[in-house]
């Protein structure tokens, strides 16, 4: 039975504790990710064993089995590897931390935290320790590195090898992230974008022009690329000779005049011979923003022509919003010229691919008469439909369109849209009007969805939970929308969050602490056997000093 001093020094030693942990987040050091569970990425396929110095453990199954969490790292049972290790074992259930004691050092894990104690000194983890079916498992090589054991995964026979004295097994992909697939699976596409950013850097003369395309498509195949997303239309404009747009400002440095020779032509034939697929990306109703403004918009693009030709029936195929002009998606006639520049492409060109991204309607207020965009056309046309599901037809009959136009001339080329990743935002009644429930469930409109997944692993939202739209939360959403029908599901991911403070709602940004994050984003990807690819947006960033660690790491699991 303690006496009253004890009792007194047991109480404040919990309270310090409790303090202690209290401060570490006020403070910004503990970086805490909710690992909640989620049965698409658990590895539930071949059995993971782990072997100590050589020999297999043979661990009671009824602690618990080593798994591959979400974020494509090796968990295992408390209690049953670290005893095995030789270390002693408690568990604070009020504090929810399990720790382990040998050799004279202290290793202190909470759960659900991306850190762990080392003898009282905060060191972050990738990964954090959960508790799964009442059994507490942690990051098996955090937890072993601290006690200075070396630490390694040999994929090909799935062990957790472990050696005491400190040294690293040496395997093939020993370096590569430990999930559960590091190897692309046949017809996995991974895909550049490229886009007018990057033509703005480059000569407006045919030879530099061509030089320039040579060493984009050298450096997208040493990088692991299979494909290429090209930018073609970006403004209401061509990198091609067009009967329906005029020449791009990226293509001889002015809007409609003629570079005298064919830049797609050649980007064509150059990806093709290095084994790379060609995808013509096209903004369907962009005509100005960044790179095009209205007093570089020549004077043969449709849009100054119907302004100019005294025709009030036109006036209104495309309309002026917040500064910016766009074509208008209510407008049959505005439709068909798009689907009529598409199929000029695919009757022209030997395209593998068209591509269109996240540009259909901009953001809209109805009850602001100078943001209402194409409210009048609504209102004249005597819908029964509410507003944001005519504007949602709009787009369908669109991408119908299109889709009809491609296949009338190539069934082989494929027609895939890039949306905004957060699906609560594509299916706003203010912005896009994506009816993206209806193109992946019913053929006849895409033949892929690539959604733009740019969150990392620990995006939180504002009540520090982690986001729906945090990566493996949004990814698992998609799944299960595109497993509604027989669309394929690509994942589009960012590499210009490589290295910097991206806001996450971290005390640091996941992108400043991980240099791994788009490597393992992919490995995730093809644990669950549900993605068929992924596009990398974009070229210029992939050549960026900030990004070179995790271009690397990417590097690894693609090649």
């Amino acid at each position: 039975m303690m006496n009253e001093n004890e009792v007194y020094r047991g109480r404040q030693e919990r309270r310090r504790w409790t303090l202690i942990l209290f401060l570490l987040v006020l403070t910004g050091m503990a970086v805490l990710w909710g690992l909640g569970a989620h049965p698409v990425y658990a590895d539930t396929g071949t059995q993971i064993n782990l072997s100590l110095d050589d020999n297999l453990l043979n661990l009671d199954k009824s602690m618990g089995e080593p798994f591959i969490d979400g974020n494509s790292r090796t968990l295992v049972p408390f209690r049953g590897v670290m005893e095995a290790f030789g270390g002693t074992v408690t568990w604070d259930n009020d504090q929810r931390i399990a720790s382990v004691v040998k050799n004279g050092t202290t290793v202190q894990v909470p759960i659900d935290a991306n850190y762990i104690l080392v003898n009282g000194t905060l060191k972050t983890n990738d990964t954090a320790a959960v508790i799964k079916g009442e059994r507490t498992y942690l990051p098996i090589r955090a937890v072993l590195e601290a006690f200075g054991a070396g630490v390694a995964w040999d994929n090909q026979n799935r062990i957790v090898v472990i050696h005491t004295d400190g040294t690293v097994a040496e395997f093939p992909d020993a370096e590569k992230p430990s999930g559960t697939n590091t190897t692309a699976p046949a017809g996995e596409m991974n895909a550049m974008w490229i886009s007018y950013l990057e033509y703005m850097n480059m000569p407006k003369t045919e030879v530099g022009f061509k030089a320039g395309v040579d060493a984009m498509f050298d450096r997208c195949k040493a990088l692991g690329m299979n494909a290429v997303i090209v930018h073609v239309r970006s403004h209401g404009d061509a990198m091609y000779p067009s009967q329906y747009y005029p020449w791009s400002i990226f293509a001889s440095g002015t809007q409609g005049t003629n570079p005298g020779y064919d830049p797609m032509a050649y980007m064509i034939s150059a990806a093709h011979s290095r084994g790379l697929e060609f995808h013509a990306w096209i903004n369907p109703y962009r005509v100005t923003g960044y790179g095009t403004y209205w007093s570089q918009v020549g004077a043969s693009n449709p849009v100054k022509l119907w302004q100019s030709d005294g025709n009030p029936s036109n006036d209104r195929w495309a309309l002026l919003h917040k500064g910016e002009y766009y074509l208008n998606p209510a407008i049959p006639e505005v439709r068909q010229m798009v689907i009529d520049g598409v199929r000029e492409i695919v009757q022209n060109y030997d395209v593998d691919g068209i591509h269109f991204d996240d540009y259909f309607y901009p953001s809209v207020n109805d009850s602001d008469q100078a943001a209402c965009f194409d409210k009048p056309e609504y209102d004249q046309s005597g819908s029964s439909m509410s507003i944001a599901n005519w504007r949602r037809n709009n787009v369908d009959l669109l991408v119908k369109g299109v889709y009809e136009a491609v296949k009338g001339v190539d069934s082989q080329v494929v027609f895939g849209i890039s949306p905004a990743g957060n699906l609560s935002n594509l299916r706003s009644n203010a912005s896009y009007f994506v009816d993206i429930d209806k193109w992946l469930s019913q053929p006849g409109y895409v033949d892929y969805i690539m959604p733009q997944l740019y969150w990392g692993f620990e995006t939180k939202d504002s009540s520090g939970n982690t986001a729906a739209y945090a990566y493996v939360n949004n990814l698992n959403s998609w799944i299960n929308l595109a497993d509604k029908g027989p669309v394929k599901l690509y994942v589009g991911l960012n590499m210009a969050n490589a290295g910097s403070n991206v806001p996450d709602k971290n005390a640091t940004s996941e992108w400043l602490r991980y240099n791994d994050i788009i490597a393992r984003q992919v490995t995730t990807g093809r644990a669950t056997g549900k993605v068929a690819g992924y596009a990398y947006f974009r070229y210029e960033y992939f050549n960026k000093d900030i990004a070179q660690k995790e271009v690397n790491n990417l590097v690894k699991v693609l090649n």
